[in-house]
């Protein structure tokens, strides 16, 4: 065989090794939208399973708002404008979120989002069949 066959084999196989190995080492991201307004914060969808969670947070209030869930936070947001948040939420549990105002009339809101046990392969068949 030539030289050029075993370079276009070796990439190959080199192709195929990082196919494989990137399904095992792939980690979950989940896009959430945050709408904070004056009546309430809601985070949307409020049931995911555990990865990186990526929180885009809107202001739709007229004072600056911070979003914060398991210990991280925005800085504050201004009015009109929005922000993102990226978490790891890797345990399966429920998280509280808040979303608080400065000013004359400081609010606190919140709520929470679950986090669910990652869905389990089905089994697969047996050759009986």
């Amino acid at each position: 065989m030539s030289v050029k066959v075993w370079v276009i084999f070796a990439a190959s196989a080199l192709l195929l090794v990082g196919f494989a190995s990137s399904g095992q080492h792939a980690h979950r991201q989940t896009q959430l939208r945050v709408t904070m307004t004056l009546q309430r914060c809601l985070a949307a969808p409020i049931e995911v399973e555990p990865g990186t969670m990526v929180f885009r947070v809107v202001n739709r209030t007229r004072w600056p708002r911070i979003f914060t869930i398991a210990g991280r936070r925005t800085k504050y947001i201004q009015p009109g404008h929005s922000g993102a948040l990226r978490v790891e939420l890797d345990r399966t549990a429920i998280y509280r979120y808040f979303c608080l105002s400065r000013g004359p009339n400081a609010r606190l809101r919140t709520g929470v989002v679950a986090v669910r046990p990652a869905p389990v392969p089905p089994p697969p068949p047996s050759p009986n069949h």
